[in-house]
C-alpha cells in the first residue's frame, strides 16, 4: 500500500471533523486511517460512516487506547 500524503491525511482531517462537530486529529499507521478525539466525536464519526452504508465493514472500528490515553477511530484501507 502507497502511503497518504499530507494533503490525502489533511482532507481525512477536514471530513472527519466535520462529521464529529469538534476537532480529531488523524494519522495514518500501518495502512489504518485513525481519527483521536474525544469518545462523543469518535462516536459521532462512527455513526455516520455506518449511516452511509458501511455496517458491514470490519475494518471500521471505535476503541479506547490505554498507552495513547484517548478515544480513537480507526478505518482500515488498502489497494484491493
Amino acid at each position: 500500500m502507497t502511503p497518504a500524503t499530507n494533503t490525502q491525511i489533511a482532507r481525512f482531517a477536514r471530513d472527519l471533523t466535520e462529521m464529529a462537530g469538534e476537532p480529531v486529529t488523524v494519522d495514518e499507521i500501518k495502512g489504518c486511517y485513525y481519527a483521536f478525539g474525544s469518545e462523543l466525536a469518535t462516536l459521532r464519526i462512527f455513526a455516520k460512516y455506518l449511516a452511509n452504508g458501511s455496517v458491514t465493514n470490519s475494518n471500521v472500528r471505535v476503541g479506547f487506547s490505554k498507552n495513547l490515553n484517548t478515544h480513537y477511530f480507526s478505518l482500515g484501507v488498502s489497494n484491493a
